[in-house]
């Protein structure tokens, strides 16, 4: 692992394999890390650059500022470095970053392979029904955020989104750690959760060139398998792969089938 500043922050990165580029970009209480057992997968297929996002592994963040929009920055340097259009593989908040990427500099995007983006301001678009749905599903978590009992608040978020894997589970670092960026998710509601002017919308996907790789696991909670209906039925070019006996963290549970799956999209021979 290497830390440098990028974009005026101090930045993790993890590097591995040869061939074309590509950025991977993890999902929220993560870090790059979690991107090994992908990586590993790939590393005969793509020249892969792994990156903590802000306020997670060695990341710095500016609390001022919106989460995705500073995961952008960064994606942007990273990129431009390669020198020419690189692979984009995203996880969860991750996925929305990519997919960000892909609709505002074009340019510098290969293609796109996206497991669940958490993007419910385009189910709100797309399926109001849905998106109330989830609004509803959230509201445990909301709750115990607003009276800021941090605690539970990751145990609500972890029993959707966590297969389960709440805090007493937990190796003790790890618990401190998912502790310590839960109130990151509230922050990043502005970006991926919220209705507002300026956001991300279904015509901005539909613009997208890229192909793209949009993948979810069989187990995940049905919200996603709605969101990623909207977002096939605006994406010009996509493949869609549902990952059996997987739920939201698939990179990290079934790494090896999604490695094979982003290997076949972007038609490379695995070791």
């Amino acid at each position: 692992m290497s830390i440098e500043e990028i974009a005026g922050r101090r930045t993790g990165l993890r590097h591995g394999g040869s061939g074309a580029p590509a950025l991977l970009i993890h999902c929220s209480l993560a870090h790059s890390g979690a991107w090994s057992g992908v990586m590993k997968g790939l590393e005969s297929c793509l020249e892969m650059v792994a990156v903590d996002i802000p306020g997670h592994g060695a990341t710095e963040f500016d609390a001022s500022r919106d989460i995705q929009d500073q995961a952008v920055e960064t994606a942007v340097v990273l990129l431009e470095r390669f020198g020419k259009p690189a692979h984009l593989v995203g996880h969860s908040f991750g996925a929305t970053v990519a997919l960000r990427m892909a609709i505002e500099r074009p340019d510098l995007v290969a293609s796109l392979s996206l497991f669940e983006p958490v993007y419910f301001s385009l189910l709100a678009e797309g399926d109001p029904a849905a998106y109330a749905g989830e609004m509803a599903a959230m509201q445990d978590f909301a709750d115990c955020a607003i009276s800021e009992d941090w605690e539970g608040a990751a145990n609500a978020f972890l029993k959707r989104w966590g297969e389960g894997v709440t805090l007493e589970w937990m190796p003790e670092k790890q618990r401190d750690y998912v502790l310590e960026r839960i109130p990151l998710i509230v922050a990043n509601n502005h970006s991926i959760i919220d209705v507002r002017e300026g956001g991300v919308t279904l015509a901005d996907v539909a613009r997208i060139s890229a192909p793209c790789l949009l993948m979810e696991g069989e187990r995940s909670p049905a919200t996603i398998h709605r969101v990623n209906d909207v977002i096939e039925a605006a994406l010009p070019d996509v493949r869609r792969r549902v990952i059996k006996g997987t739920g939201h963290m698939g990179p990290i549970t079934h790494a090896a089938e999604i490695a094979g799956e982003i290997a076949e999209f972007l038609g490379c021979d695995q070791a």
